[in-house]
């Protein structure tokens, strides 16, 4: 990972503050970026490829006059969330909106994906998303004020078998996110878990279960930033989009986890997607994917 943070062509400060987008390069991350700098604030964008973040920069400074820096990286790399941090300490960057969207997914049995796959899952969805917040949080606290947004996903409610490991982690996104909104009380920082289902990026469209679903399930990536933006800005905790994910949601919550288990074991069932509505964001295929 380059250690070097570098900038693209920018103007004043919008005043905003700074907004750091993890896995912007594309999808979701690109949309949600393009969603904070349309309300004034300027962006650090990070992500693997470079070309791309170079490209997003130059967009938003033209279409938003607002600053915007861009830090390629690998987040699979150990130590690779705090050599941002230490470079935008560096360089005289306070975060004041974190945006955890970098993710990794992947279909297929449990055992039949390698190990490999399993620990760079767990080091980009877990450890790379909780290593920015344990970072950045006391600076936040200090001034007083902040937005965390982490990108959970509908599976967050549920386990689904062959996204299985995947899964896990959304949940585990949401239950760390819950916990801190609460330990956050009364600093002046909010942290806000966001919980789309299907969204037509390339990760859901390079996957064989998001084939089984019709075009009408599956949501836009500039939906899902600009609603999830604005409730992360308005402070909310949980961010679930759509009214049948919300009645999901809430669903799981008071079934028996027998019932809660073979809610998810259909998300596999080909028939399902004629039927269902979007259960899980951002599948991918089981090659790997950033978002």
């Amino acid at each position: 990972m380059e250690r070097e943070l570098k900038a693209a062509a920018g103007g004043e400060s919008s005043g905003k503050g700074w907004a750091l987008v993890t896995g912007a390069s594309a999808g979701v991350g690109r949309k949600l970026a393009k969603a904070f700098a349309a309300r004034g604030y300027d962006l650090v964008l990070a992500a693997r490829s470079e070309e791309a973040l170079a490209a997003l920069a130059r967009e938003l400074v033209a279409a938003h006059a607002v600053r915007a820096k861009t830090m390629p990286a690998d987040l699979s790399l150990p130590g690779a969330a705090e050599a941002i941090v230490d470079a935008l300490a560096g360089a005289g960057v306070a975060v004041e909106i974190l945006v955890n969207n970098a993710g990794v997914m992947f279909e297929g049995d449990f055992v039949g994906n390698a190990h490999q796959d399993h620990l760079r899952l767990l080091q980009i969805n877990i450890v790379a998303l909780t290593s920015f917040i344990h970072l950045d949080l006391p600076a936040m606290i200090a001034r007083g004020g902040g937005r965390i947004l982490n990108v959970a996903s509908m599976a967050a409610f549920m386990p689904i078998p062959r996204l299985a490991a995947c899964a896990a982690t959304k949940a585990n996104v949401l239950s760390l996110t819950e916990s801190l909104s609460k330990e956050l009380s009364g600093t002046g920082v909010t942290a806000m878990a966001l919980c789309p289902g299907f969204t037509d990026t390339a990760m859901v469209r390079g996957s064989q279960l998001g084939k089984t679903f019709p075009a009408t399930m599956i949501m836009s990536p500039k939906d899902v930033a600009e609603l999830g933006c604005a409730a992360c800005l308005k402070g909310e905790t949980i961010c679930v989009l759509g009214l049948a994910n919300r009645a999901l949601a809430s669903a799981t919550q008071l079934m028996p986890r027998r019932l809660v288990r073979a809610l998810g074991g259909m998300v596999n069932v080909r028939s399902w997607g004629s039927t269902a509505s979007a259960f899980c964001g951002g599948a991918a295929s089981r090659k790997e994917a950033e978002q």
